[in-house]
């Protein structure tokens, strides 16, 4: 970029140096090197290249670390956070059965296994979700069964083959 357009931006803005606008622009109020080029040109009529605008701020060692950069990224709508996420494991989304929840249910299945009919003598029984919570099931009630602990083990095999 010409000295002279420097001096032409800076005159605009009433600094004492294109230097100055730079770092307002570029670590103040964050813009990136586009959005200041798009800027200059709707304010002065001055035509810049946002690679320009990058050899400037590379020769006054304006820098931001990558962590910024992607934060300011993601908050002005330029980059995406989905990859940046970590799958929601189970345990967050599971929530406990309260024990007035496990009775209803345990009355309901009438204290046998919905699977082979095994009884709370014979087995112990366990609260089942028909949904996993890992595929979107809820604790309500309609997703909740008993199951004894073999027809449950089996269930989890069954369901890791699919």
């Amino acid at each position: 970029m010409a000295w002279k357009k420097a001096e032409q931006i800076a005159h605009h803005y009433k600094l004492p140096s294109f230097e100055i606008f730079l770092k307002e622009m570029y670590l103040k109020q964050q813009l990136s090197t586009d959005e200041i080029a798009k800027r200059i040109l709707k304010d002065t009529n001055v035509t810049i290249t946002p690679r320009s605008l990058q050899r400037w701020t590379q020769k006054l060692n304006l820098s931001r670390s990558k962590s910024d950069a992607r934060k300011i990224g993601i908050l002005k709508g330029r980059v995406d956070y989905t990859p940046l996420r970590k799958p929601v494991k189970s345990k967050e989304l599971r929530k406990g059965i309260s024990l007035k929840l496990r009775y209803e249910i345990l009355t309901r299945d009438n204290f046998k296994c919905v699977l082979c009919g095994t009884d709370a003598k014979n087995s112990i029984l366990v609260v089942d979700h028909v949904v996993p919570v890992v595929q979107g099931g809820t604790n309500d009630i309609s997703n909740l069964r008993i199951l004894c602990q073999a027809c449950n083990h089996g269930k989890k095999i069954y369901e890791k083959e699919k």
